[in-house]
């Protein structure tokens, strides 16, 4: 049998080889009953002998596999590979031709030295969209979308990175699995939600009380990983059901200042996570575009390293589509919370909340959001309610180098009864106000994922002044193009 080269010699086929051929000129006898035609072209000739030159064979090749004639394929793909072991293009028929004569394993093998071969750009483009064209006739769809990341990373032109998205989009919705990673770094003034006062007022009374370190604003810097993972387990045109999980962490490294402030302080101390996983079930319900969907989880959440609280939520979600251009969406959820610290502080937390969107003309985004929420326990200090309102808007047009959103957020907080060294007459009342601008810079990607800044600044001012809040944040972060 011929070998494929070198690097790999489980590529070879075991059935007769072709000829020895010189390394710069492709020569050999090959008999072609259907060389570069399809089955149309096909007549009752004889047997013809012809020698091809290196380019010549790839076109024969290259016409062999658009023809349906993959074993032929494959035979003039092996004897590229004897003139040249290092040929991309001739890896790249034998992972084609593999692929349709059903052998998956010398398919992608093929592939990656297809890719791995390759000089330019261009052919590196090439190579990866077919190991991921070879991947999804595979039914490997999440290597098909590891494969099209990889060539989105040497797409040379708008119109191969738009070929790209619209792959990627088409293996995605036949993906069951999805997944979406975010991350962040973000230098901040406050990293601890701490106060920048040092003497503890209450309804504008000095208490002669000092706040200690670890409660005034810390500097340094945070970074945020988040990831969710959804696969689906059955759907149809009007209903789908998906399990999901999600992984949540955020850390934080203290700067200088902030260990002077607070020496008893760790990193760690500000540290938290969240982990949960659940179901969900969405069907279609009413007019068309509108849906409903209903959903379950468990999960827990640690701070400072220790485990705060474990936690079952059920939620739904109705869906409505009141014109080509908006939408309206409402939902509710129902958590309880059981505390790992004592029973006397488990929560039980209710939420509602509405967001209308809309697309203006030109392409534009607005929405408004609203959320209100009650949490209820035995613990004074953990039973409140709560609200917010939020604006933004979306630029459907690049300014300049970056794609733009902006928002307010406006928050409101009543805790009927509150406790410090004693009771808080009328008990404890928060507001913020918060602006951010979020800008994605879909032009300096690599493999699809491109880099995101988020500027965000606000206040919190309280009738105890632990709470009076001053914040900015950069975040620096990436997201996904596809």
């Amino acid at each position: 049998p011929v070998c494929c080269g070198r690097y790999r010699p489980d590529l070879c086929q075991r059935t007769s080889a072709v000829s020895s051929m010189w390394r710069a000129v492709f020569v050999g006898t090959l008999t072609l009953w259907a060389t570069a035609a399809s089955p149309e072209a096909v007549r009752p000739t004889p047997p013809t002998e012809a020698t091809l030159t290196l380019d010549q064979a790839r076109a024969v090749a290259r016409q062999a596999l658009f023809s349906g004639q993959f074993e032929l394929a494959r035979k003039l793909a092996m004897g590229l590979i004897e003139a040249d072991d290092t040929d991309p293009y001739a890896y790249g028929v034998l992972a084609a031709a593999h692929s349709r004569m059903n052998d998956p394993e010398l398919a992608r093998a093929a592939a990656r030295l297809s890719y791995r071969y390759a000089d330019t750009r261009g052919q590196k483009y090439g190579a990866a969209r077919t190991a991921a064209s070879i991947a999804f006739q595979q039914e490997r769809p999440t290597v098909s979308q590891a494969w099209l990341r990889v060539a989105s990373a040497h797409a040379e032109s708008d119109r191969q990175t738009k070929a790209l998205a619209q792959d990627y989009a088409r293996v995605r919705a036949a993906n069951p699995l999805r997944f979406t990673i975010n991350a962040a770094l973000a230098p901040s003034d406050n990293v601890n939600n701490g106060t920048d006062n040092v003497l503890q007022v209450v309804n504008g009374v000095p208490t002669f009380g000092l706040y200690q370190g670890s409660s005034r604003a810390l500097s340094g810097m945070v970074a945020t990983f988040d990831t969710r993972l959804r696969y689906r387990l059955k759907a149809s045109a009007r209903s789908r059901t998906e399990a999901n999980a999600r992984l949540y962490t955020r850390r934080v490294s203290l700067s200088g200042d902030a260990k002077a402030l607070a020496p008893a302080s760790k990193s760690s101390d500000f540290a938290s996570s969240y982990v949960e996983i659940g179901a969900d079930h969405q069907f279609a319900f009413g007019a068309k575009g509108n849906a409903i969907a209903l959903g379950g989880a468990i999960g827990a959440s640690w701070s400072g390293g220790d485990r705060s609280y474990d936690f079952a939520r059920l939620s739904t979600r109705r869906s409505l589509r009141l014109s080509a251009e908006t939408r309206l969406t409402v939902h509710g959820m129902a958590e309880r919370r059981w505390s790992t610290a004592s029973s006397a502080r488990d929560a039980d937390v209710l939420t509602f909340g509405a967001t209308l969107g809309h697309k203006l003309t030109g392409g534009d985004r607005v929405s408004f959001g609203v959320t209100v929420q009650t949490v209820s326990g035995e613990f004074t200090n953990a039973d409140y309610k709560t609200g917010s309102l939020r604006a933004s808007y979306t630029f459907g047009k690049q300014i300049g180098p970056a794609q733009i959103t902006t928002g307010v957020t406006v928050g409101f907080s009543d805790y009927d009864s509150y406790v410090l060294l004693g009771p808080v007459e009328g008990g404890r009342q928060d507001t913020s106000v918060y602006g951010d601008v979020s800008l994605f810079f879909a032009d300096y990607d690599f493999a699809g994922f491109a880099p995101t800044v988020q500027l965000r600044t606000g206040k919190r001012t309280s009738n105890v002044n632990r709470f009076d809040i001053r914040e900015t944040t950069i975040s620096l972060g990436i997201q996904s193009k596809f």
